[in-house]
């Protein structure tokens, strides 16, 4: 598979070295600083910022090749953007986090919602720590481990989110349900970047060939 990087931090490389290590080739590099060659490629692979998220979307529509959209800050526009990768005619797959292992934790937090909202006794929270160079707080792995709880529970249980960015967290999150008698936690850390750039990869693996917008759980979990 031929694939273009949209941003080329650390994300960015950390995709080519899982690419490449997967047999797949990376065609061309573009971010602020550099013109767009995508040299024939297959699928774009965007880790930007929410800011730039438009380029990555022309390119991808403009050449009616794939896109797999891993950064976050964006969802208020999801209506625009599912319109204009329709109108396309191309295959998008996005996530607030592309690690198989937080797709399993929004299920486990589906199904807590949905069994703890039956005991009134219980208290949903949340808290989470990234490093301090990340912009968006909550993050988008949070407010969808929210929103999971929510829908899980029928509305019963909104969790109440906490944040830090301090030092060097890739990312941890952790949900709990507290009550006077025990207190139940759901966690996921991220050890490093390298399973968020696994996921990216295999979505990009799997989207080719398909049309519209397709949340990255919906794509691999269906």
């Amino acid at each position: 598979m031929k694939i273009a990087l949209h941003g080329y931090g650390k994300m960015g490389r950390a995709v080519e070295r899982v690419a490449e290590e997967a047999g797949h080739e990376v065609v061309g590099i573009f971010d602020r600083a550099r013109r767009p060659d995508i040299a024939g490629a297959e699928v774009v692979i965007d880790f930007s910022e929410s800011g730039a998220i438009d380029r990555a979307i022309e390119i991808a529509t403009a050449n009616r090749i794939a896109l797999v959209i891993g950064t976050t800050g964006w969802n208020n526009r999801i209506d625009d953007v599912r319109a204009r990768i329709e109108k396309a005619g191309i295959g998008a797959v996005y996530a607030s986090n592309f690690s198989p292992g937080a797709n399993v934790a929004f299920a486990l937090a589906r199904r807590a919602g949905e069994l703890f909202a039956r005991f009134p006794q219980y208290a949903a929270g949340m808290e989470e720590r990234h490093h301090a160079q990340k912009k968006d707080s909550p993050s988008g792995t949070a407010l969808r481990i929210a929103e999971e709880v929510k829908s899980g529970s029928g509305g019963k249980l909104t969790p109440q989110i906490v944040a830090s960015r301090a030092g060097s967290e890739l990312g941890l999150h952790t949900l709990f349900f507290d009550s006077a008698d025990d207190l139940v936690e759901i966690s996921h850390r991220a050890r490093s970047r390298d399973g968020f750039a696994r996921g990216a990869v295999l979505a990009a693996e799997m989207i080719r060939g398909r049309k519209g917008l397709i949340r990255f759980d919906e794509l691999v979990m269906a």
